[in-house]
């Protein structure tokens, strides 16, 4: 289960797991080679990448990143509706679904750009090794105009949606969402206007009544209707710390969530690219502290140690 969001050049995600995948912050520089196993052909790296993923058998795969350019891209689960081909397809771009944000931030610059160019890529069920399974995702893609779509493949199809709301969630698709958020029309962050039922006066008890029926639970279509209405209510001067808040509202408290094999789900880290800027940063669940990653100039891939240890500024 995780969260995206994004507003202006900002851009970042919950991620939510019961285990963490070895992960660490991963700098991909330009030139950067890689196998395709899609279509069994060698690829190198256009632009150069920052963000969270994790090596496998010397293979970058990103859970999400974003490029020089300040084009970014975030992979959440998608179990159920998930399907990718089994074969490569002739005449088409071929990808595997752990390569699909690597294919992005390489290829371009623009959300647009990316628009055009889905046309003709198609999705396909390669492993990465044999003992690592697909992941079972659909992407969030934004860049620092604050333009964003979100991509999914279906059994039915592959489907690029624009994203009005600036947010993602997991199941089920990214339609159902923002229809979902019609039943929700009458939040507002404001009181509620005061009224008489039989000339007996009724008036909002204390602050927050016009956010009554807002669900406050972990699925995946509350969260993503609650980090919609918050992105939709954003104050005027709004920042880096606004964009974690909103995140940190749709976050899973361990102890809150079982998965069905018994383990605890929790928000393993949240993070927020600055696109515009070129800073990736996060924070995890032991450690609150937001640390910060920038671009670098070195030639080869690095991996950055991932702060997970609480830091206490004393100050006394």
């Amino acid at each position: 289960m995780c969260t995206a969001l994004s507003f202006d050049h900002f851009f970042g995600r919950n991620m939510d797991l019961a285990h963490p995948f070895n992960h660490s912050p991963i700098y991909i520089p330009k030139g950067f080679e890689y196998l395709n196993r899609a279509c069994d052909k060698h690829e190198t790296v256009k632009r150069s990448i920052l963000g969270m993923g994790t090596m496998i058998d010397n293979h970058p795969a990103m859970a999400e990143a974003m490029n020089e350019h300040g084009l970014g891209c975030a992979g959440l689960n998608f179990t159920e509706y998930a399907y990718f081909e089994p074969n490569p397809v002739p005449n088409k771009t071929n990808i595997a679904p752990y390569d699909f944000i690597l294919w992005v931030l390489s290829n371009f610059d623009t959300v647009y750009e990316v628009e055009e160019a889905i046309k003709d890529i198609e999705l396909v069920n390669i492993p990465i090794n044999k003992k690592t399974p697909i992941p079972t995702l659909h992407w969030m893609i934004s860049d620092k105009s604050g333009h964003s779509i979100v991509v999914e493949k279906t059994r039915e199809r592959l489907s690029s949606y624009k994203n009005p709301v600036g947010v993602m969630a997991n199941d089920p698709t990214f339609d159902w969402h923002l229809t979902n958020l019609n039943e929700y029309i009458k939040l507002s962050p404001a009181p509620p206007k005061a009224t008489i039922w039989s000339d007996h006066p009724l008036t909002a008890l204390g602050i927050g009544a016009g956010t009554l029926g807002i669900p406050g639970d972990f699925s995946s279509v509350s969260r993503f209707v609650r980090t919609a209405f918050l992105r939709a209510n954003l104050p005027k001067n709004h920042s880096l710390a606004q964009f974690f808040h909103i995140l940190d509202n749709a976050a899973m408290v361990r102890g809150g969530v079982l998965t069905e094999d018994g383990a605890y789900d929790q928000t393993l880290y949240s993070s927020c690219m600055d696109l515009k800027n070129g800073i990736y940063y996060y924070k995890t669940y032991e450690n609150n502290r937001i640390n910060a990653v920038r671009f670098c100039n070195d030639e080869k891939i690095r991996v950055f140690p991932y702060l997970d240890e609480q830091d206490i500024n004393f100050q006394n």
